[in-house]
């Protein structure tokens, strides 16, 4: 991806990185959890600038390469189509925020970690909304997140919108809710296979064939259930996928160039799934990965591990 100096519109407002925005804007309950600081209109409809803060050391998405993990822009790209939803398009709170599509392209090599936290800087682009009932239903979201003037990454996803009760009859399929069991949680593979350091961070469990392993849905986890759900969050989903193309590719600290996401279906909690990766046989840094329950791939997605595996 190419770096772009001139990223953000020149004479943009100044943003504040302060302090965050209110958590409950960005469907998190620690505060520690909310990247994001600030918001302003960029002067055009349907677009904004927005201040984030990423920390050196996140207890989770980090890396062993001197660079910001590349899924701290898939969470701020997830924050960012809620809280503008909200505070920009009158989405009233309590109304579930759900992710069709996710993509994000990073210029690994500027994501290098710097003597301070990462004051990004977000040129936000939403397109396309739907309307239902007088309510935002369904908007794509660009971003293009910039630290320090350059252009570290962009990010691209499809948000629908529901009411409680559409909610209800999508998540069900007009059933009604059912009663939710334990989460299935095998043990973890060796973390080291997926870079990793402690079993809780690991979402993979036994392999039970090439390339192919159990999912590991821990609801302890602090991050990945930073709230409860009643499904497996798309942001397990994602680091999933993440963790497979290391472990297929054997290169448990690779950095991520890309990584997307097509969300099918609601993966259950209390029902086994299976996570399946296939190295791509004309790039073998790029796998193509699934989630399957009951023999269906209920999500589907991309990885491209960054070539180098040198430190900053």
């Amino acid at each position: 991806m190419t770096v772009d100096a001139d990223a953000v519109p020149r004479n943009s407002p100044v943003l504040g990185f302060e302090s965050t925005v209110p958590r409950r804007y960005v469907h998190r309950q620690s505060v520690s959890e909310v990247f994001l600081t600030d918001c302003t209109s960029a002067g055009a409809d349907h677009r904004f600038l927005l201040g984030a803060q990423w920390p050196r050391l996140h207890g989770f998405y980090r890396t062993e390469t001197g660079r910001y993990d590349t899924m701290l822009i898939a969470e701020t790209l997830r924050q960012t189509a809620i809280y503008l939803g909200h505070t920009q398009y009158r989405v009233p709170l309590g109304h579930p925020f759900v992710m069709q599509t996710l993509r994000v392209d990073a210029a690994v090599q500027a994501l290098a970690i710097g003597t301070g936290a990462a004051e990004v800087v977000l040129d936000a682009c939403l397109e396309d909304p739907v309307y239902r009932g007088g309510l935002l239903s369904q908007f794509d979201l660009t971003v293009v997140f910039v630290v320090g003037g350059r252009q570290v990454g962009t990010g691209q996803g499809v948000a629908n919108v529901l009411t409680p009760d559409d909610y209800q009859r999508l998540r069900w399929n007009g059933t009604g809710p059912r009663t939710i069991g334990d989460p299935v949680c095998p043990p973890a593979i060796p973390p080291a296979v997926v870079g990793q350091s402690r079993p809780l961070d690991v979402v993979l469990g036994p392999q039970y064939a090439e390339n192919r392993w159990r999912l590991r849905v821990d609801d302890r986890h602090p991050v990945l259930f930073d709230h409860p759900s009643d499904h497996v969050p798309g942001m397990l989903v994602l680091e999933a996928f993440r963790q497979s193309a290391r472990a297929a590719c054997g290169r448990p600290h690779a950095d991520v160039d890309l990584i997307e996401a097509a969300y099918h279906r609601f993966v259950e909690l209390d029902e086994r799934a299976n996570v399946v990766a296939r190295i791509d046989p004309h790039d073998p840094w790029t796998v193509r990965t699934s989630v399957e329950q009951w023999g269906e791939a209920l999500a589907t997605g991309t990885v491209r591990l960054a070539p180098d595996r040198s430190r900053c």
